[in-house]
């Protein structure tokens, strides 16, 4: 572990150089640790794949009080505390070009078939490793090399909700209607995101992730929508 002073009253908790399961369970676990414990001194904890960013009250402490806090913190942890399995979501996914209009293209591109794509992406279970860009949008780790693609070079002006799509090694469902330049290969019908809920996301860094494939008739009944013209 690696604590750095970034500003006044904010320092960097690295966790690891590499991204890993066991580093994403780490984060989680640090970052459940001091919304339960510490929260009176905390201001805002961001978590990613190896940092936190911890910003403090000033008035409660000071650098060195925390980067006492999470020096003990890391050596208790590693020799005495039990790890809590992660929480699993299953989601629902329709693949098809109908709600997925990057699936052929980037079948195509690597000499697969729809099926092998679908097989592919939908076999891994994926880490939450971070959430950004939007509210409510995780970011899964790893997709199989097989299918891993570059994001497109100009993104669509609007990617719909429910939206499943891959970049690079990474992979995520859009919370919401929004640009996206991510190769879009289906859609979950699953509400993943909700304005006004608490917590707005069903997701935590370091949950899971197993995609489900569904056919055309299930993803309707379950709420799903077919987008009649995607902008290119």
């Amino acid at each position: 572990m690696k604590i750095t002073p970034i500003s006044e009253g904010t320092l960097m908790v690295e966790f690891s150089a590499v991204i890993s399961a066991e580093t994403t369970q780490s984060i989680a676990d640090f970052v459940t640790y001091f919304e339960q414990q510490y929260s009176v001194l905390i201001v805002e904890i961001v978590p990613s794949y190896t940092k936190v960013m911890l910003q403090y009250k000033l008035s409660q402490c000071d650098f060195n009080q925390l980067q006492h806090i999470c020096l003990n913190w890391f050596q208790e942890y590693n020799l005495n505390r039990r790890r809590t399995p992660a929480k699993v979501h299953q989601l629902a996914i329709y693949y098809h070009p109908e709600v997925g209009p990057d699936l052929l293209s980037l079948a195509m591109s690597r000499q697969l078939s729809i099926e092998a794509v679908i097989e592919l992406h939908s076999r891994q279970t994926y880490d939450i490793g971070a959430i950004g860009f939007a509210p409510g949008f995780a970011f899964l780790s790893s997709v199989d090399e097989a299918i891993a693609v570059p994001r497109h070079l100009t993104p669509r002006p609007c990617v719909p909700a429910g939206s499943v799509g891959i970049a690079d090694q990474q992979t995520a469902v859009y919370p919401q209607n929004s640009p996206g330049g991510w190769h879009i290969i289906g859609n979950c019908p699953q509400s993943v995101f909700e304005a006004t809920s608490y917590p707005q996301s069903c997701f935590t860094v370091g949950d899971k992730v197993k995609f489900n494939a569904i056919d055309r008739a299930t993803f309707l009944a379950l709420g799903g929508v077919i987008c009649p013209v995607w902008p290119s």
